[in-house]
């Protein structure tokens, strides 16, 4: 599972505090990691599910000719390592300096069959993961770059923990976004540039965004040709800007 989750919209435990509520019996390590440090890589055997627990991490996959491609992003009360195979089919590496719970499958295993809150927490957050991984698929292939750095930003907000949280304070570089979004690091931070020119937001200091203008984020990150344009530009510019 490439995509992590941590958020239950109910009120129902989050399987991230389940399983750290159960962390004692399943004879896990919380392991420190710096910027960049690989926690697991491609190919490695999938012997342990992993808990966030500082920090942020990132899942990404490298093509043959060097370029990468990031698939998620873990902060804390997130779970990875999902995958059902014999071995990992992706790269998880921190992205600043985090800490990561690494728990044995088999434990983690015995644990849910005891606990039906943890199976049902799990599948719940499968399929938001499957949701999450839906829409940026959709993004990667039919938005523009406007569209897609403001789907990015609204599900930050989103996943922030804090309800409609305004302020963030990104962990990852512009790189890393570009890597996410299927851009080029330019267009990145080219569609900053316009979103702060719009007053759509903020950008006090690189890696800090204020979101002033929610409702017109929220509306570019929809990807609906057919309404107002947010941004305000020309049919000939939305179609240039649906081409970058």
């Amino acid at each position: 599972m490439a995509f992590a989750f941590n958020r239950s919209m109910d009120g129902s435990p989050k399987a991230g505090e389940l399983f750290a509520e159960s962390f004692p019996h399943f004879e896990g390590l919380i392991v420190p990691f710096e910027a960049g440090q690989e926690v697991v890589g491609e190919g490695d055997p999938t012997e342990s599910y992993y808990l966030v627990m500082r920090g942020m991490f990132r899942a990404v996959k490298f093509t043959r000719d060097g370029r990468r491609q990031v698939f998620a992003f873990y902060v804390p009360g997130d779970i990875c390592g999902l995958e059902p195979d014999a071995i990992h089919k992706l790269t998880i590496e921190a992205v600043d300096g985090a800490a990561m719970a690494i728990l044995p499958r088999a434990a983690c295993r015995a644990r849910m069959n005891d606990d039906p809150r943890l199976n049902a927490a799990l599948f719940d957050g499968a399929t938001r993961a499957l949701t999450l991984s839906i829409d940026h698929m959709m993004m990667i292939g039919r938005s523009s770059a406007e569209e897609r750095l403001a789907w990015f930003l609204t599900m930050l907000s989103e996943r922030s923990g804090e309800p409609c949280a305004l302020a963030l304070d990104l962990a990852m570089q512009r790189q890393d976004i570009a890597d996410y979004l299927g851009l080029t690091i330019e267009t990145v931070s080219r569609t900053f540039t316009l979103f702060r020119d719009r007053g759509f937001l903020r950008l006090p200091r690189k890696r800090r965004v204020e979101i002033v203008r929610p409702d017109a984020l929220a509306r570019l990150a929809a990807a609906d040709r057919d309404a107002v344009d947010p941004l305000g530009l020309a049919p000939d510019a939305m179609e240039l800007a649906a081409a970058v």
